[in-house]
């Protein structure tokens, strides 16, 4: 037996409503702009609960947050969201 399918405009209408709506007006106040210390975060919590060297699991931290922001200014500059007026560096 196959699997019954949903029609494509119900299908729309879930997706919408899961996802929310995207109109061009909202989207385009929307610009990102990347923080110039990812280690903010990391330092704000105080000393990771682990069994290391605080010191060695914040510089490990620290390497994962900026390069998290790499990867999302990445995507910002992509897809046209990364705000041009601020010096990248």
């Amino acid at each position: 037996m196959s699997k019954r399918r949903r029609p494509a405009a119900s299908r729309r209408l879930a997706e919408q409503k899961f996802w929310g709506q995207s109109s061009p007006e909202a989207s385009e106040g929307v610009r990102i702009r990347p923080t110039p210390d990812p280690a903010a975060l990391v330092r704000s919590l105080g000393a990771a609960p682990l069994a290391l060297d605080p010191a060695v699991v914040e510089r490990h931290l620290t390497a994962v947050y900026e390069e998290a922001v790499r990867a999302a200014t990445a995507l910002a500059a992509a897809n046209g969201l990364l705000d041009e007026d601020e010096d990248l560096g």
